[in-house]
């Protein structure tokens, strides 16, 4: 299956992932450690590696990963990392189009993956883990069966 590592944090509630990505200092690990902090899972920080699997993808850290999450200015602090899991989303840190735009996906291995947009603000933690946790209710596509 083809698979990517990409530069972003990966966090998981409800059996879902969600991708965070941006520039460097954009606030990746910052809104990840909110999500935490509210009960998310921590399946990567700053690398993760992504595989398709049927008609989804799959997050999951690097074999050798640290178990922490950077806290700029304090360091690694230790956090248990969550297990791989099924692509929710995709968390673009930059400005939203509208206040309330049309649904948009990007592709990723190929499979396309819902897009949200919104700049590092401090209710973001919350707001993405509302979204996370609604997406267990609309199950992911099952993968093909093989022959």
């Amino acid at each position: 299956m083809p698979s990517a590592s990409l530069h972003a944090t990966a966090v998981a509630a409800s059996g879902r992932a969600l991708l965070i990505v941006g520039p460097s200092g954009s606030g990746k690990s910052s809104v990840a450690a909110g999500m935490v902090a509210l009960g998310a899972g921590l399946i990567a920080d700053d690398l993760v590696v992504v595989e398709a699997d049927g008609a989804g993808v799959v997050a999951a850290a690097l074999p050798a990963a640290i178990a922490g999450i950077e806290v700029r200015g304090w360091g690694v602090v230790p956090v248990p990392l969550a297990a791989a899991a099924p692509v929710a989303g995709i968390l673009r840190l930059e400005p939203a189009p509208a206040r309330m735009p049309p649904d948009a996906t990007e592709p990723l291995l190929g499979r396309p993956v819902p897009l949200l947009r919104h700049p590092a603000t401090p209710d973001l933690a919350a707001k993405a883990l509302l979204w996370l946790r609604a997406q267990a209710r609309d199950p992911l596509p099952a993968p093909p069966r093989a022959p």
